[in-house]
């Protein structure tokens, strides 16, 4: 099981799972320290970003953007990991790649591009990438 980006406090809070607990198990999501949100939280900030199949597949929920360059960068990344959603270093900017960056939707597509519906705020932290990143990642890193 890999981490994805709906695997965090941030979304989880805002997208209704704070809600359903606090509905349903009628304890305060947020504040009790020991709540089931912040438990299954916590989980997620261990779980593994990426996960390489016989030395020769890479997974990802999202994509390798525009600063995954080695599979060795993944493995760097410390654990319990939150998700900082306003980009301050090179750091955070990998793991919204990881998680947030998408694909070009043609083939023609090439480099890196600006992903308006995945970044409606036009940060410039989430990505598209075309098959010619793709195709250069892998032969750097010697991967199918």
């Amino acid at each position: 099981m890999l981490r994805g980006n709906h695997e965090d406090k941030f979304i989880n809070n805002n997208f209704g799972f704070a809600e359903e607990c606090r509905l349903r198990l009628g304890e305060d999501p947020i504040d009790y320290e020991y709540s089931v949100f912040n438990a299954v939280n916590r989980v997620f900030e261990y779980l593994p970003m990426a996960a390489v199949i016989e030395n020769r597949i890479l997974c990802l929920h999202g994509g390798i953007g525009a600063t995954l360059n080695e599979v060795s960068d993944i493995e760097k990344l410390k654990r319990p990991l939150e998700i900082i959603h306003e980009v301050q270093v090179k750091e955070h900017l990998l793991v919204v790649d990881i998680l947030w960056s998408d694909p070009t939707d043609t083939d023609e597509e090439k480099g890196i591009l600006p992903n308006h519906v995945r970044d409606p705020n036009q940060s410039g932290n989430i990505v598209k990438f075309g098959p010619d990143r793709v195709a250069s990642f892998c032969k750097r890193n010697n991967i199918d």
